[in-house]
């Protein structure tokens, strides 16, 4: 098991309350009996392990101040023991609609070519085998903001 990222929609009433404790929306089932049945019901966005990857081409080093977008995968775990604590993080409706809009504009082959000068030509070679992964979960990130802004939702995320 690795480090996984996923995230749920909040509904904008809810935000503040979700900000005060993340992971009681994480995790609590009768939260999610409550949403109508799909398809008025938003999925969730599971990012599997290539999260990485997508927050390390949208937070270009030096690029500052950093792009809406990144503000769906910031954080980081923190190391307890032998595991980690998850990092948690609310989004209000706001911050979800300039994710979606600036998502929507990305365009994957300048952000490798500017990151890869950053990092060893192996570590490029790494992350560019998995180039065709990375597409298809910034493909669901669109897709999954894009319906949550279209709503005026706000959104929880996890990564741990």
């Amino acid at each position: 098991m690795g480090i996984k990222y996923f995230a749920l929609p909040v509904p904008a009433p809810l935000v503040n309350i979700a900000r005060i404790n993340p992971r009681a929306f994480l995790s609590d089932p009768h939260f999610w009996e409550s949403w109508s049945d799909p398809p008025d019901r938003p999925e969730c966005l599971y990012l599997d392990k290539p999260w990485k990857d997508l927050r390390d081409l949208l937070g270009q080093p030096g690029a500052e101040p950093a792009r809406p977008a990144y503000e769906l995968l910031r954080g980081e775990v923190k190391p307890y023991g032998y595991g980690w604590i998850p990092y948690c993080r609310v989004l209000g409706a706001e911050e979800v609609a300039a994710v979606a809009e600036d998502l929507a504009r990305v365009d994957l082959p300048p952000l490798y070519q500017r990151w890869s000068a950053h990092v060893s030509p192996d570590w490029a070679a790494i992350v560019n085998g998995r180039r065709d992964m990375v597409e298809s979960y910034l493909k669901d990130a669109r897709r999954f903001t894009t319906e949550l802004a279209g709503q005026g939702l706000g959104l929880v995320y996890s990564i741990g």
